[in-house]
């Protein structure tokens, strides 16, 4: 407490008055919603769990933090998870996922499957003159409480279906299924479906089976050949929903003049699933969950998508444009009609695993996302959210060093792969900053494998090593924090 008792009596009582009322200012009411997603393997998990523990660190160890301002200033007093609650969705196993990374044989944390969420408190002084006074007559006169969703990407995959009937859908995914890669793992199921015609009788069992084959289709496109673009997207992460009827159906040949599929067809029969899977899944999410969310990171292994080649490559570009519908509130917009004036107030784009290049790459990665979708385009016509772009790694686990290659000292990275004994060094190539030529990719880049994570204090002391993870923060809530 300030001593005033040299003051004259009536200014000294006028001013223990004031500073009462400061100390009464309740600045606790403060709260947001952060959402994180991204694709299969983007590292949507690792981010949130380092997030976590530098926050909770960063009272200790300022300097892992110093581009959240908040930290880098000193202001911060505290950061603690919210105690146990009864909340609508499973809990974020943060304390799990970082006994894994610390573990004698460490390992990265499961990938997700479902939605989940946790909760944090940051306890801070407010900035400015106003803000160092409060916090010179001590207590905690600010809080923000930030609530952490944790969802799939290929959820926000859906979001186009709500503008296309069954047969547009079918008709639109089953052209791009006959061409390039994804015809090599769509041909079972496009076999099958030559023998089963839209307008065949309606059956239970020849429904599901087509869904088996189809989604047999979906993991092998995924998986083996790296594409993104996959609709429906519940049928690759289905979250805790399990085995519903309205689930079995998958797209049918269906001819260009038909609209309503016949009654009691084939056709009818997954038309039907396809508007229930709508309205319960797609339609729900959105409505449930998506509207609650004011700041959005999106997290892409831009990285991965080069290195699996051109398809591969352009397919994230699919994925992506689709994703970034979810983001665009402009009148007549899907998303304008679902949320009636609920809206996303800023979103960051990040291209993870930054510690897989060398330094002086990283920003290579951030421009050829921003090049991916043609973000320059989308930031002058979203008014609505603020975008940016950024590389980011949310836990290094490389070292950097130079190597002779082909009689020239080039940068590379050294780390050890996983389930290698040893460490190694890796030369990407050249990330370029926009997305390739077809003559470009005549010369394929490097591979680089993922990496074991590295030693990590499971205590919440000296933080864990990041690339711009602060930088991410002080984007999406930096403002909320001043």
């Amino acid at each position: 407490m300030s001593n005033i008792s040299w003051l004259p009596a009536a200014v000294a009582q006028a001013s223990e008055r004031f500073l009462q009322s400061l100390k009464s200012l309740d600045f606790t009411d403060s709260h947001t919603w952060l959402a994180v997603t991204g694709l299969t393997r983007s590292g949507k998990t690792v981010f949130i769990s380092s997030l976590i523990h530098n926050l909770l660190s960063s009272f200790q160890n300022p300097n892992r933090m110093p581009l959240l301002r908040v930290a880098g200033d000193g202001r911060l007093i505290a950061a603690k998870l919210e105690g146990a609650k009864a909340h609508r969705l499973p809990r974020f196993p943060y304390r799990d996922n970082i006994e894994a990374m610390a573990g004698t044989v460490p390992d990265w944390p499961h990938r997700t499957q479902d939605i989940s969420e946790i909760g944090i408190d940051v306890h801070f002084v407010p900035a400015g003159a106003l803000g160092k006074l409060i916090g010179q007559i001590g207590g905690s006169p600010a809080k923000l409480s930030v609530r952490i969703v944790d969802y799939p990407g290929e959820w926000l995959l859906d979001l186009p279906l709500l503008s296309q009937s069954y047969a547009q859908w079918s008709r639109s995914a089953l052209r791009l299924y006959r061409r390039g890669l994804r015809a090599q793992a769509a041909a079972p199921f496009l076999a099958f479906l030559g023998d089963h015609p839209h307008d065949g009788p309606a059956s239970e069992e020849t429904a599901k089976r087509a869904h088996d084959f189809y989604c047999g289709f979906l993991r092998q496109a995924r998986d083996q050949h790296g594409l993104s673009y996959l609709q429906p997207g519940r049928f690759l992460c289905r979250g805790s929903i399990g085995e519903v009827p309205y689930l079995w159906f998958a797209p049918l040949d269906c001819p260009d003049h038909m609209d309503e599929p016949k009654p009691n067809s084939l056709a009818a029969l997954m038309a039907e699933r396809y508007e229930v899977y709508k309205r319960e899944l797609v339609r729900r999410f959105y409505e449930d969950h998506f509207r609650r969310y004011s700041r959005q990171i999106v997290l892409v292994d831009v990285l991965h998508a080069l290195l699996a080649g051109r398809e591969a490559f352009e397919d994230s570009r699919l994925a992506l444009e689709s994703i970034l519908q979810s983001f665009r509130y402009g009148s007549g917009s899907i998303l304008a009609k679902l949320l009636h004036g609920s809206h996303i107030d800023r979103v960051l784009f990040a291209a993870t695993k930054a510690d897989h290049v060398p330094d002086v790459q990283r920003d290579h990665l951030a421009e050829l996302l921003r090049h991916m979708a043609a973000f320059p385009a989308i930031e002058v016509k979203s008014s609505n959210a603020k975008i940016d772009v950024v590389a980011l790694a949310s836990v290094v686990s490389t070292t950097e060093d130079v190597q002779e290659i082909d009689g020239q000292t080039v940068p590379v990275v050294v780390g050890r792969p996983v389930g290698a004994r040893k460490q190694a060094r890796f030369f990407v190539g050249t990330v370029p900053i926009r997305p390739p030529r077809s003559e470009a990719w005549a010369a394929p880049f490097l591979n680089v494998p993922p990496f074991e994570p590295p030693p990590i204090d499971p205590s919440p002391v000296d933080g864990i090593p990041h690339i711009n993870l602060d930088y991410a923060l002080e984007f999406l809530l930096g403002d909320l924090l001043r």
